[in-house]
């Protein structure tokens, strides 16, 4: 999760995915409360999956975008 909603927790998405990347593993970050609060870059961030809710950026409710 890149950001809790209800504590408001940033994880350090960045030193994460390059510890995942480190050990040979795909790095997932659900950023449906981050999306339109933090910048997103997933190549910068070495992102090699991301779960986002449509309905967070004016998209149809119950729509998903997942970035592979």
């Amino acid at each position: 999760m890149t950001a809790n909603n209800e504590i408001g927790v940033i994880q350090p998405i960045e030193e994460i995915a390059k510890i995942a990347k480190k050990h040979d593993i795909y790095f997932h970050t659900d950023a449906v409360q981050a999306i339109g609060n933090i910048k997103i870059d997933v190549e910068r961030q070495g992102i090699d999956m991301l779960s986002l809710s449509g309905h967070k950026f004016y998209g149809p409710k119950r729509s998903a975008v997942h970035y592979t």
